[in-house]
């Protein structure tokens, strides 16, 4: 009896041992395919160039923070911050304008339905520059965008619409899984105020009017996006 037992632990040791040898494995060959996901390779704009550089942050960035105000009970009033996947255009062609693919079931649309004013926050640290630099996220030299204004649906069966809703998809291809019973739509920041981070000394704020009518003509994101398909394919 006691064989038998002593023989039955050392198979189900055996047997954990391979599997948590298995899922290891997996674990580094995902951090291997990870750590040979290509970056982005052209630098961010000289600092002094506030305008380049805010859009260059606006284009470069798949996600964002997205500040409401609370229309949950316990926390009705206070401000709720909510991770939202961004574009501001197709990868080759940049509007400045941060566009979102969102649902009626989510957070952040619950409080925007009550009230639309809105803050979203885009950090330069999100394309992993900064911590190339050895720079924290906090540090003022790694550039954060902040841009405040009021969120508003687009309307479906417009120019305005297909581009978004295909630069959306386009940069975050799993929005095509989505659930289709979750009523989606794609809405944009109508932006009133737009302070920028990007070194020290304070925050620095930018005319809107400026910061829509520069022509931003960087690819970053087209050649980034190129080289991580090709990459793909040959795996």
């Amino acid at each position: 009896m006691w064989k038998l037992l002593i023989v039955s632990l050392a198979i189900l040791n055996f047997y954990g041992d391979c599997k948590s040898h298995k899922n290891w494995s997996r674990r580094d060959e995902a951090n291997e395919i990870s750590a040979r996901k290509p970056h982005k390779h052209a630098d961010p704009p000289d600092h002094t160039k506030l305008i380049p550089m805010a859009r260059y942050v606006a284009h470069n960035c798949d996600w964002a923070s997205l500040a409401t105000i609370s229309v949950l009970p316990a926390i009705e009033g206070f401000p709720f911050s909510n991770v939202k996947s961004i574009v501001d255009g197709s990868l080759a062609n940049s509007t400045g304008v941060p566009y979102f693919y969102m649902s009626p079931l989510d957070f952040s649309a619950r409080d925007l339905s009550k009230n639309s004013r809105a803050t979203v926050l885009i950090s330069l640290e999100e394309t992993r520059y900064c911590e190339t630099q050895n720079i924290d996220p906090e540090d003022p030299r790694c550039t954060r965008l902040i841009l405040s204004g009021k969120m508003k649906k687009v309307k479906e069966n417009t120019p305005e619409y297909t581009f978004a809703k295909a630069a959306l998809f386009e940069r975050h291809p799993d929005m095509a899984n989505f659930p289709a019973d979750h009523d989606w739509f794609v809405a944009k920041l109508k932006i009133a105020q737009i302070a920028m981070i990007d070194w020290f000394g304070g925050a620095k704020y930018i005319p809107v009017r400026d910061y829509l009518a520069y022509n931003y003509t960087g690819t970053e994101m087209l050649h980034y996006h190129n080289a991580h398909h090709r990459l793909h394919n040959k795996q």
